[in-house]
């Protein structure tokens, strides 16, 4: 399918709504050259840079869309077990500091509160005593180890220094993990270093949900003092129903939106289907994996899904990519997707692409037949036969199609 073109130009700086006619005082000689009457059946329109930078495009390719069928369901966004984690204190203690708060972001190992207790001093006090006491032990059971060899002493000297020996030894290695549990160091402890208070660390990277403590408070070792979630892994947990799971295999697309956050659409696939039945609610577990990472997501939002079973697909463009002229819909191209293939209309109008290169980017108005909508996309039935991985205006088509319109000074006929 050919179309014959009119290239109309559009000029930034207060010049853009002009029409088409008044531009041959200001060098305009494409337009003068091709009556801007003429060739009304397809638009051409070119915008500035400081036009582009204001009108904010954005461009795709044709996508394919799913229409063979979809199970409804909802559901929530959840995180597996591995990205959450309940912070508690080692020990009982008061809460001498809080530094951060339920939102704040952290990154694994941050001191998120310092608690202080006499019992931390009694633990390293004991650290100390037993290290001070084991040289002792020890130089005695190396001299009642080598009088029993020599079988100058009773043997039952030699034990107990053993057994006091290995006894001190074990209750050393035991006083370090408890130390090294509380964040404490036993080298430093060795060296005559003893702390009245602990840190209590993240034990990963992620967002604080939860604060259950303040300044001064008395918390207990069983106490969850904070909540830790990392947003990266967040996962769909939908609720599919009995009628409906059989329609369900790993793999397949789920389109879903979080109402709490808005209308925008995102993708997942499913990832594991449930094999256990909610005889309450008549409904399976369905974990769906999401497509890239969204910051935005919160653990525990409602979202709305549809896992499409089938896989018969349409091609599609986004709706807000149609523009609608006396009943015909259109949609908008880049033209240097298209100058090659249309090799023959540039041919007739030598100075016409020139004029293009001169001011930005210049699209095409391409009619389209249109078809079913779903998911916010529109599916295209009739198009002109365009180079594969032609660029369509996704976003900002109808401030392409004002601008075309002011060029034309209101002469466009259909």
């Amino acid at each position: 399918m050919k179309y014959v073109v009119a290239t109309i130009l559009l000029f930034g700086c207060g010049e853009s709504g002009r029409p088409a006619e008044d531009e041959h005082d200001h060098g305009g000689d494409a337009h003068e050259e091709h009556g801007a009457e003429t060739h009304r059946e397809e638009g051409m329109v070119s915008l500035t840079e400081i036009q582009l930078a204001n009108a904010d495009l954005q461009y795709s390719t044709l996508d394919t869309l799913n229409i063979s069928g979809f199970v409804k369901t909802n559901g929530i966004l959840d995180l597996p077990p591995q990205n959450i984690a309940a912070v508690s204190a080692p020990m009982d203690g008061f809460v001498k500091k809080v530094n951060y708060l339920v939102g704040d972001y952290v990154k694994k190992g941050a001191v998120l509160a310092v608690l202080e207790h006499m019992d931390y001093i009694k633990l390293q006090e004991e650290y100390l005593n037993v290290i001070n006491n084991l040289e002792y032990l020890e130089s005695e059971y190396e001299r009642q180890r080598q009088l029993d060899s020599a079988q100058v002493t009773a043997k039952k000297q030699f034990q107990a220094a053993s057994v006091a020996y290995k006894s001190a030894l074990t209750r050393k290695k035991a006083l370090e993990k408890q130390l090294q549990y509380m964040g404490l160091s036993p080298k430093s402890i060795a060296a005559g270093e003893i702390s009245g208070s602990i840190a209590i660390r993240a034990p990963l990277s992620g967002y604080i949900t939860a604060l259950n403590v303040h300044n001064g408070a008395f918390v207990q070792s069983q106490e969850e003092i904070y909540e830790l979630v990392d947003t990266d892994h967040m996962h769909l947990e939908l609720n599919v129903f009995e009628q409906d799971i059989n329609k369900i295999k790993i793999g397949q697309l789920i389109l879903f939106t979080v109402p709490g956050l808005g209308e925008e659409r995102y993708r997942g696939s499913v990832f594991l289907i449930g094999k256990s039945f909610d005889r309450d609610s008549k409904t399976v577990k369905v974990h769906g994996h999401i497509e890239e990472e969204h910051h935005e997501f919160l653990r525990g939002l409602y979202v709305e899904a549809k896992i499409y079973s089938g896989d018969e697909h349409m091609a599609a463009l986004p709706e807000e990519s149609i523009v609608n002229d006396q009943g015909q819909s259109y949609v908008f191209v880049l033209v240097k997707d298209i100058e090659e293939h249309e090799n023959e209309e540039h041919h007739h109008a030598e100075g016409h692409s020139e004029a293009v290169e001169d001011h930005g980017i210049t699209f095409r108005r391409v009619p389209v037949g249109t078809g079913i909508k779903d998911q916010g996309y529109v599916q295209i039935k009739q198009i002109a036969d365009l180079p594969h991985g032609s660029q369509f205006v996704t976003k900002g088509a109808y401030y392409l199609y004002s601008e075309m319109k002011k060029g034309e000074g209101g002469h466009h006929h259909h």
